[in-house]
C-alpha cells in the first residue's frame, strides 16, 4: 500500500513583467522614494537590481521590497522608456547600486605576500587597489573583457583588454 503524506507544497510565484506605463516612481514627501505599480499597489523603499548585470545590464530590472532577498513584485522591461522622473530616479538608483570605474591604463603593479596592489587610470580619476586572489577577485566576461573587484568590494571595468596600451597590457599578464 502505497504512503500518503499530509505535506503543503507552495506554488511557485508567477513571473511578472512590467511595461514602463505600469510603474511610476517617485519621492514621498519625507524623501524616500516608492515605486507604485499600476493601481495595485505601492512598493515602500523599492531596491532595482539588473537581473544580467554583466552579459546584457537593461535588458530587465528587477523591482523589489527593500528588505534583503526582498520580495520580487516584477521584472521591468524597456525601463528606458519611463517617464522622466521615474526614469531619472531607477537611473540614479542603478548607478549608486553598479557603481563601477572603467580601467583605461595600469599604471603600476606590485605584487607581495599573495597581494597584488595597482595603480589604475580609470574614467574616475587615479584609484590605488588592492586584491588577493586573482581566483576570486578577477571575472572574465567574454574574449576580452575583465571585471576586477579589490579588496574593499569595489569594481573595476576592462572593457576591452586589446584597447590598452602596450605596458598596461603587459602588467595585466602578470595579474592574471
Amino acid at each position: 500500500m502505497a504512503e500518503t503524506t499530509n505535506q503543503v507544497t507552495k506554488e511557485p510565484e508567477k513571473l511578472r513583467y512590467l511595461d514602463p506605463e505600469e510603474l511610476k516612481v517617485f519621492r514621498a514627501g519625507d524623501g524616500s522614494l516608492r515605486a507604485q505599480i499600476g493601481d495595485e499597489l505601492t512598493v515602500l523603499w523599492p531596491r532595482f537590481i539588473r537581473a544580467r548585470p554583466l552579459e546584457d545590464p537593461d535588458l530587465y530590472i528587477s523591482v523589489r521590497g527593500a528588505e534583503p532577498n526582498g520580495k520580487e513584485f516584477g521584472l521591468l522591461r524597456n525601463w528606458r522608456r519611463l517617464d522622466p522622473e521615474s526614469r531619472g530616479l531607477v537611473q540614479g538608483e542603478l548607478d549608486q547600486r553598479y557603481l563601477h570605474a572603467r580601467i583605461t591604463r595600469i599604471v603600476a603593479l606590485k605584487e607581495y605576500g599573495g597581494l597584488h596592489s595597482c595603480v589604475l587610470e580609470t574614467d574616475r580619476g587615479l584609484r590605488e587597489v588592492t586584491f588577493r586572489d586573482v581566483r576570486d577577485n578577477v571575472i572574465y566576461i567574454g574574449a576580452s573583457r575583465v571585471l576586477i573587484t579589490d579588496a574593499e568590494g569595489n569594481r573595476y571595468d576592462i572593457t576591452d583588454t586589446a584597447a590598452l596600451d602596450r605596458r598596461s597590457r603587459i602588467l595585466l599578464a602578470r595579474i592574471l
